[in-house]
C-alpha cells in the first residue's frame, strides 16, 4: 500500500507540473481526471494542489479533493438526465442575479464616493420632533452613577467617601480613582442605559421589580468580594417616549441610510434623462 500510495502521489505531481511541457506542443494535456463526460484540467487542479511536505499525506488529501470534484461533476450530469426542459431553464435566473448583484457592487462605489455622512444636531432634532411616534421605549433607561470596587482595594475608603461628589474636582478624583481600582464603574450625567443590564450587576437587584427603581434612590451594599453603590438619577419608564439623547444614533444611521436611497434614485433618475436626451431610450 505504502508503494502505489508512492507511485500515485508521483504521477499525481507529474500530471501537474509536467503538463506545462505538454502545453508547449500541439498535442492536448492529459487531463488529472475524468468523470462521465466530464475532465478536470491539470491547470485546475494544481491551483488546488495542497502539498503537505509528506508524500503519502499529500496523496490522501488531494485524492480527497478530486474525489469531491467527481462527486459534484457526476450528480450534476445525473441531474441534466432526470430533470426536465423546464426544470432547467435557469439562464434568465442567473442572469437576473447577476444584474443585481454587478448593481449592488456598483451603487456600493458610488455611496462611498458620494455619500455625506456628517448629520448635525439639528437635523437629528428636526427629524425626532416629527417622528416621535416612532420613538416609545420598549424597556425602562436610567441614566446612573454606579460603582463596583474590591473590598481589598487600597482605596475603598477615600472612594466612599468621595461617592457623595458635590463638585467637580471631587468627581475628577473619583473617576481617577475608579480608573486604578474599581473593577466596574459609571459616571456619566447624559448617556442613558437599559435598567435591567444595570440590575444584572448588583447581587440582591436583578431580581427585584422595577418599580422598586425610583428617581433618587440609592443602592449600597456589599458582598462577600465588592462594595457596591448605586445612584438612580433620572429613569425613563418603558411605553414612554424615549429621549433623544438615547435615539440620537438610531436617528443619525436612518438619516444616513435615507441619503443613501436618495443618492441612488437621484443618480438612476440622471442616467434615464441622459439617455433621453441622446436618444438612447425608446418606448414603443
Amino acid at each position: 500500500m505504502k508503494t502505489r500510495a508512492y507511485i500515485f502521489c508521483i504521477i499525481l505531481i507529474q500530471l501537474i507540473f509536467l503538463s506545462c511541457t505538454d502545453a508547449g506542443k500541439d498535442q492536448k494535456p492529459k487531463p488529472a481526471a475524468i468523470a462521465g463526460t466530464e475532465e478536470l484540467s491539470t491547470d485546475v487542479l494544481k491551483e488546488s494542489f495542497i502539498n503537505t511536505g509528506n508524500p503519502k499525506d499529500s496523496v490522501g488529501v488531494n485524492k480527497k479533493i478530486i474525489e469531491a470534484w467527481a462527486i459534484e461533476s457526476l450528480f450534476y450530469q445525473e441531474a441534466l438526465t432526470k430533470l426536465t426542459e423546464d426544470e432547467i431553464q435557469i439562464e434568465e435566473q442567473v442572469q437576473t442575479y447577476k444584474k443585481s448583484l454587478v448593481n449592488y457592487i456598483y451603487q456600493t462605489k458610488i455611496i462611498e464616493a458620494n455619500l455625506d455622512t456628517n448629520v448635525k444636531r439639528p437635523e437629528i432634532e428636526q427629524y425626532y420632533n416629527e417622528n416621535k411616534d416612532n420613538f416609545i421605549l420598549k424597556d425602562n433607561i436610567v441614566k446612573v452613577d454606579y460603582f463596583k470596587i474590591p473590598l481589598k482595594a487600597q482605596a475603598l475608603s477615600k472612594m466612599k467617601s468621595l461617592i457623595y461628589y458635590s463638585n467637580p474636582k471631587d468627581k475628577d478624583q473619583l473617576k481617577n480613582l475608579c480608573i486604578q481600582y474599581a473593577d466596574n464603574f459609571f459616571i456619566n450625567d447624559s448617556t442613558w442605559l437599559y435598567l435591567d443590564d444595570i440590575k444584572k450587576e448588583i447581587p440582591n437587584l436583578k431580581d427585584q421589580a422595577d418599580f422598586y427603581i425610583y428617581q433618587g434612590r440609592v443602592v449600597e451594599l456589599n458582598d462577600a468580594d465588592f462594595y457596591y453603590y448605586l445612584k438612580i438619577k433620572e429613569i425613563k419608564v418603558k411605553n414612554g417616549l424615549s429621549p433623544i439623547n438615547f435615539e440620537r444614533q438610531n436617528i443619525k444611521n436612518f438619516i444616513i441610510n435615507r441619503r443613501k436611497t436618495q443618492l441612488i434614485q437621484q443618480y438612476k433618475q440622471q442616467l434615464l434623462e441622459k439617455a433621453k436626451a441622446e436618444k438612447k431610450f425608446t418606448t414603443y
